[in-house]
């Protein structure tokens, strides 16, 4: 089962990084490649600390949280190294509508 929610969190991820292309202004730069390795590392990232930290059945809520802050560090870091004209307004909106996402649509599929 953690292996269904992997690929339905780097599917909505990755979905969710281009659709804020066409929503915030700063986000239309981001190439497809790094759209696909952004959902790959925020899922990755976040099956580790699913199974290995927490070691337990997470709440929704938590699913949500910990999109939330790994997108937020991922878009700080894409910030710092790629595309560097990110606002900090719109990583945080990024964040929270990935968060969001993360909160409704796994939770709902599994």
């Amino acid at each position: 089962m953690p292996w269904f929610r992997f690929t339905v969190r780097f599917v909505t991820v990755s979905l969710v990084v281009f659709g804020l292309g066409r929503i915030l202004p700063q986000f239309a730069l981001l190439p497809f490649s790094t759209g696909v390795l952004f959902g790959l590392a925020i899922a990755s990232l976040a099956l580790f600390i699913e199974t290995f930290i927490l070691k337990e059945e997470v709440l929704p809520f938590t699913h949500g949280l910990i999109s939330f802050f790994l997108s937020l560090f991922g878009l700080f870091f894409l910030k710092t190294g790629y595309a560097p004209d990110i606002s900090w307004l719109g990583m945080i909106l990024a964040a929270l509508i990935i968060g969001l996402v993360d909160l409704i649509i796994p939770v709902t599929l599994t």
